[in-house]
This record gives C-alpha cells, sequence and structure tokens, in this order.
C-alpha cells in the first residue's frame, strides 16, 4: 500500500488472510510499514499437531463444508472449496514461525488454538541498532 509511509505503524495485524494472497508480498509489506520495534499478529490457518486428527479435520472439510457451503449459499460451494485449498497448501506453525525470523522478524513466536486449526503468531520487527558514540 504506497500510502503508507515506510516505518509509519506500531502494529500490523492480519486475521486468515495469507492463505488467499500473495504471503511473502503481504509480510514483505508489514516490514515495510512497521516501525522498528513493532509489532505483527497473524491469525492464521494451522496444523493440528496429531497428525491423525488433522487428517479427520481435512477429510470433514472435505466432505462437509463444502455441502454446508452449498446449503447456506443456495448452490455454491465454491468459496469453501477454496479455503479448503488454502488450508491444505498453508505452512505449518513452526514453518510460518521459521518464514518470519527468515525475513528478519525477531521474538517470533505462535500460539495454537482450537487444537491447532488456527494459530496466533507475533512477532517483532528489529529495532533499529543503537548508536555509541565514541567519547
Amino acid at each position: 500500500m504506497q500510502g503508507i509511509p515506510d516505518a509509519s505503524v506500531d502494529a500490523y495485524s492480519l486475521s486468515l488472510a495469507l492463505k488467499i494472497c500473495q504471503r511473502q508480498t503481504v509480510l514483505q509489506e508489514a516490514w515495510r510499514v512497521l516501525k522498528p520495534g513493532g509489532r505483527l499478529i497473524v491469525l492464521e490457518a494451522s496444523n493440528i499437531r496429531w497428525s491423525w486428527v488433522h487428517r479427520l479435520y481435512l477429510a470433514y472439510m472435505s466432505l462437509c463444508m463444502p455441502m454446508l457451503g452449498w446449503i447456506a449459499t443456495g448452490g455454491d460451494a465454491s468459496a469453501y472449496k477454496y479455503l479448503l485449498q488454502g488450508i491444505r497448501e498453508f505452512p505449518s506453525a513452526e514453518q510460518l514461525a521459521d518464514e518470519l525470523s527468515a525475513m528478519g522478524f525477531e521474538d517470533v513466536s505462535f500460539e495454537r488454538l482450537s487444537l491447532g486449526i488456527v494459530a496466533i503468531h507475533t512477532a517483532r520487527k528489529q529495532r533499529a541498532p543503537a548508536h555509541h558514540s565514541l567519547a
């Protein structure tokens, strides 16, 4: 977003958006607009730590959600199919944390919610290095 100046915001928050956009582009934009020490907060799809439970969840999402979506929308389940594709292709909570660290974010952490269906990631843009004067 060119309208927001570089290093001008204290916090940048996203909710369930990274799986439906160009993730790296959005995270680079967050880095650009955050002030040094600014906070990134992301609520996003994640992985259930127990693989058998995760497989059951994906089966539920593939079978039940499109049908419920079709009923709820009067015959259009496309949004629910798109949601499932995003969930399947999205990195694990650990992988997203590693991506944030690789970009230069510090204090990267995450907390799984709802057995891991979603996770809240937090990170901080590096603070400006301290300037030392030679006196």
